[in-house]
């Protein structure tokens, strides 16, 4: 059940590169939570570092957008803000039932991410590299 990064999903910049793969990383702690009938255990810690993360990844990305008047800046923005109000309100349903919470999480998170960074991220890719970002 393990996400992996694929080359194709690189952004060819190393800060980003590396913080999509500790998104990834995130997914499979829970992952591996969700195999071992440890998600009462671990979802709460699971939410807060998933929402930790994506403010702090979200940050590095737009301050480049900003630096490098990005065309899709703002389409790309709002993107990253439709995720964080979801991880809310998936995080707001933590009193219900766990387990099913779990996959509903990493199914939605498993799918965002993978289409993301497919198509979201790769719109940056060439603005990024004219302004010799690597």
């Amino acid at each position: 059940m393990a996400i992996t990064f694929k080359e194709e999903h690189s952004v060819g910049v190393k800060e980003i590169d590396d913080q999509h793969k500790q998104f990834i990383a995130i997914l499979n702690e829970l992952a591996d939570a969700i195999d071992n009938n440890k998600t009462k255990e671990t979802l709460a810690h699971i939410f807060d570092e998933l929402g930790s993360y994506a403010e702090f990844h979200f940050a590095t990305e737009e301050k480049y957008f900003d630096m490098f008047s990005y065309d899709g800046a703002e389409e790309h923005k709002a993107k990253h803000q439709e995720l964080k109000e979801k991880i809310a309100d998936l995080k707001s349903k933590m009193a219900d039932n766990q387990v099913s919470l779990s996959f509903e999480l990493i199914d939605f998170m498993e799918d965002w991410l993978i289409d993301h960074l497919a198509n979201m991220d790769q719109k940056y890719v060439q603005c990024f590299k004219e302004h010799g970002l690597s």
